[in-house]
């Protein structure tokens, strides 16, 4: 372990309350562990779902929070054999190979804070094996943080779901951090009628640029009978939702033709249900969930990565604004406003 033994990091204290940014200690590294000096860390929905009570009861307050990000190894534990000191590292909640090293125990004074196997929204968080992916030392951090989140989530889910029809149709619902990835895998798959879909006309913009071939803005038009003119009546072969409403879910559905796909992609907070029409799926549609895109992480964050910084998949217009840890609480409000691209904490 290096000589300095404490962090800074965002802590949830209390749900349905700002995170509070205090310094702990680090405890002694168990096998499989890593220590990250974090250079960038995406904000994702999933954050804000879980500090405002969305997952339910939290047994493990206080916590540390995060999920994606970017940083270089400052010291490994035993058992490690993914990493070495010095390696620039993609951090993922997607598990790949590797030692589980477990839940980690911060302190400050005599009391603990927990984290799970792992942690972005800390200056130096220690990390388990199997969500740490090396990537080459001279990538460009922005050029690989969403690979352990929003690329998967997004491009990934278009990859795996169906394959791309160049005379094909896609829509994505929520033109978010991970429905902007989505947008950007269906460019760079071929699919031929690419639309996004979204009440926030920045964000339709950011759609257009990415390379949308057309914009619904549900705020102002009926997506229902938007989609029916693009289509010509047939409906999309692949429909992704992304924007996690139970509105946008239960919509999703009809918007696929008779033997397309939808996949739910979106969250919505525990207890929250959906309803659909049995002959929706009657008529030959396919309902399924995403899981990170169903990517295998050993092989496929660093793939995203090379993607990324050879063009293939253009990642500026994926990035929201950045924000420094003392922020990160704007940050996690940033992601309800009008800018697009996913919010990101810089350090």
């Amino acid at each position: 372990m290096p000589e300095t033994l404490t962090t800074r990091a965002a802590i949830l204290r209390e749900i349905g309350k700002p995170l509070t940014i205090e310094t702990l200690t680090l405890p002694e590294l168990k096998p499989g562990q890593a220590l990250v000096k974090m250079k960038l860390a995406g904000v994702c929905h999933s954050q804000r779902i879980e500090a405002s009570g969305g997952r339910g009861p939290d047994r493990f307050l206080p916590h540390l929070m995060g999920h994606e990000g970017v940083g270089e190894v400052l010291a490994v534990g035993s058992e490690n054999s993914k990493v070495a000191v010095g390696d620039q590292v993609v951090l993922s909640w997607l598990r790949g190979s590797g030692v589980d090293g477990g839940g980690v125990h911060y302190t400050i004074g005599d009391e603990v804070v927990n984290a799970g196997p792992i942690a972005t929204f800390c200056d130096t968080p220690i990390v388990s094996e199997v969500c740490i992916t090396k990537i080459d030392s001279s990538v460009e951090a922005a050029a690989a943080v969403l690979a352990g989140c929003a690329l998967p989530t997004g491009a990934g889910t278009v990859w795996n779901a169906a394959p791309a029809q160049k005379d094909g149709s896609v829509c994505i619902i929520g033109a978010g951090g991970v429905g902007l990835a989505a947008l950007s895998g269906a460019v760079q798959a071929g699919w031929g009628t690419i639309v996004g879909v979204d009440v926030k006309p920045m964000r339709l913009d950011r759609a257009k640029e990415i390379g949308a071939t057309h914009v619904i803005d549900a705020s102002r038009e009926d997506v229902a009978e938007a989609a029916k003119k693009i289509t010509d009546g047939s409906g999309f072969d692949l429909v992704l939702e992304c924007a996690g409403t139970q509105k946008t879910m239960e919509s999703a559905i009809p918007l696929a033709g008779r033997r397309g796909t939808v996949v739910i992609v979106g969250n919505l907070a525990k207890g929250k249900k959906i309803q659909v029409d049995p002959f929706d799926l009657i008529a030959g549609r396919t309902l399924r969930g995403s899981w990170g895109g169903w990517i295998n992480p050993d092989q496929d964050i660093e793939r995203f990565v090379r993607m990324s910084v050879e063009g293939e998949l253009p990642y500026q217009p994926l990035l929201g604004k950045r924000f420094s840890l003392d922020r990160v609480n704007e940050a996690l409000d940033a992601l309800l406003g009008d800018e697009p691209g996913r919010p990101l904490i810089e350090f």
